[in-house]
């Protein structure tokens, strides 16, 4: 009895060691060399404070190799300057995989989605009103009380703001600024706390991670009257040419799904149970297709 209890353990420690060397680094690769932006929370930071770099840190331990980033704004120009482009000095590409990229075809080869949401209403609570739709904002307005609305330029919203006659009551803010340290999440942050706007409308992620991190009381309100169609995934992004590392990729995010998940839920994305015509499940190839 005690030779097959032992027998077993030996089982379990063999079948462990295996597990913890599953990968292997690509040949050459000795780091996982990603592009990211250094002001992007909740995706990343130069302080390693967003969801993407605890990603990539599980990542790392399963190559058993560091990770390194190469930091450049996220947004127009973004793979052009980073995953697609060599130094000069090295020869080598400036960085390998791209955190948080739309999944599906496009500028990247791209994993399997580890993500998704949607755009959503944020507004300030205890101030006698509440809001569950745009068209309450028209309501308010139709009894005396116009909210000063905040949004991006072209923000996926603004046809149904308009659709609810509401355009003079819109501020408009700058996505992409100047300056790579102006954030998207300064809506919430400045704008939206310190009473200049009354209501905003934001990405998903963007808006529950200032929220929860306002002093000001907030509630986001996840826009699922948009429906389906504005439920968006995203995944890793590599070169096209990169399959092997795509699906190595791949592979680490399946073993570690329960791991990312976790991860996923530290951020409280919004929820998107009561999105028209959506039925929730979980996230497989398919989403990719």
């Amino acid at each position: 009895m005690i030779s097959r209890v032992i027998a077993y353990f030996l089982l379990v420690l063999m079948a462990t060691a295996v597990s913890a060397s599953d990968f292997k680094p690509l040949k050459g690769q000795t780091a996982v060399k990603v592009c990211s932006d250094a002001y992007n929370l909740p995706f990343s930071n130069k302080k390693l404070e967003g969801f993407d770099n605890k990603i990539a840190a599980l990542i790392g331990e399963e190559l058993g190799i560091p990770v390194e980033y190469y930091w450049f704004p996220q947004r127009i120009g973004f793979a052009r300057n980073t995953i697609n482009k060599v130094d000069p000095t090295t020869g080598l590409f400036l960085c390998d995989v791209a955190m948080s990229v739309p999944a599906g075809p496009g500028r990247y080869l791209t994993t399997k989605p580890y993500f998704k949401s949607i755009d959503t209403m944020i507004y300030r609570t205890g101030e006698g009103f509440e809001l569950n739709k745009v068209s309450d904002i028209a309501a308010l307005r139709d009894q005396g009380k116009k909210l000063t609305i905040g949004i991006f330029d072209r923000a996926i919203v603004t046809e149904l703001l308009l659709a609810n006659d509401l355009p003079d009551q819109i501020r408009y803010y700058q996505f992409m600024a100047g300056d790579a340290r102006v954030y998207p999440g300064r809506l919430v942050e400045d704008a939206l706390a310190e009473g200049t706007i009354d209501v905003a409308f934001l990405w998903g992620p963007i808006a529950s991670y200032y929220a929860d991190r306002s002093e000001v009381p907030m509630k986001v309100v996840p826009l699922n009257e948009l429906g389906e169609r504005f439920i968006f995934s995203f995944a890793m992004g590599t070169r096209k040419q990169d399959e092997a590392w795509r699906d190595l990729l791949d592979d680490i995010m399946e073993k570690r799904k329960d791991d990312i998940a976790a991860i996923i839920t530290e951020y409280n994305l919004p929820s998107l149970e009561n999105v028209v015509g959506f039925e929730p499940k979980e996230m497989t190839a398919k989403d990719n297709d």
